[in-house]
């Protein structure tokens, strides 16, 4: 069984459909996202159709929440709540009643998924320090658990104590136990402007990440002419 997690799309449908070309070419059996499929990109309806066609179990983001204001817009700085209203236009009833079926927490025995953290969920808090990986690794049932939101990809373990790491390959044995921030398809942060993807071997308790090339010009150019500010187009060469 091969199970590929996602996250943090934004709209970006060139970087999207990189990724689904890999995963098809992993042949893996499932596809998992993490919410913020919406917000900042230019293609908001054609993401989620596909999203909706391609992955079993989607939970909600934050863009999600506040595309459907169920979050304060003062959550945002004002370049994401000018790209949240814009997506607002873009999206008709079918599309809201979609995004609001979606769950903030999903359990199976093998993993769960999250956009933020496992505490106050709906909160959506950042998981960046082993404090706060602690008070999810305490609700933690499953030895995995996939998280989005910050755009970075890192990984904690816990066994005696909490580390965390940057690996590409990570191996869940022995008891131990991992939240693994997924990176962003279409928004990355950490300096890498590839799309993220990870792929999930829950018999081996494996975890690879994918790094996956897209034509970021072709989307900055639609992010211009959607007029959204300028800003987001550029930060997709610098993965900032």
């Amino acid at each position: 069984m091969k199970i590929a997690v996602i996250s943090d799309i934004h709209g970006n449908e060139e970087a999207l459909d990189a990724v689904l070309a890999l995963l098809d070419q992993q042949q893996v059996d499932r596809i998992l996202c993490l919410g913020d499929v919406v917000g900042y990109g230019p293609d908001p309806v054609s993401c989620l159709s596909k999203v909706r066609d391609r992955c079993d179990v989607i939970v909600a983001g934050n863009h999600e929440h506040a595309v459907l204001d169920l979050l304060d817009l003062d959550y945002f700085n004002p370049i994401a709540r000018q790209a949240t209203l814009w997506t607002r236009t873009q999206l008709d009833a079918e599309h809201l009643d979609f995004i609001r079926s979606w769950p903030l927490v999903h359990h199976e025995a093998d993993f769960s998924m999250v956009h933020g953290s496992l505490d106050n969920p709906d909160l959506f808090d950042y998981i960046q320090t082993t404090w706060d990986a602690h008070l999810s690794f305490q609700l933690l049932q499953s030895p995995v658990c996939f998280i989005g939101h910050s755009h970075v990809p890192v990984t904690f373990l816990l066994s005696d104590v909490i580390r965390y790491n940057t690996d590409d390959v990570i191996e869940l044995h022995g008891g131990l136990q991992g939240i693994i921030n997924v990176g962003s398809v279409g928004q990355p942060r950490d300096g890498n402007p590839q799309a993220s993807v990870v792929v999930y071997e829950p018999e081996q308790a494996r975890i690879e990440r994918f790094r996956v090339a897209y034509d970021i010009e072709k989307v900055q150019q639609k992010i211009r002419d959607c007029g959204l500010p300028e800003f987001l187009a550029d930060r997709l060469a610098e993965g900032r």
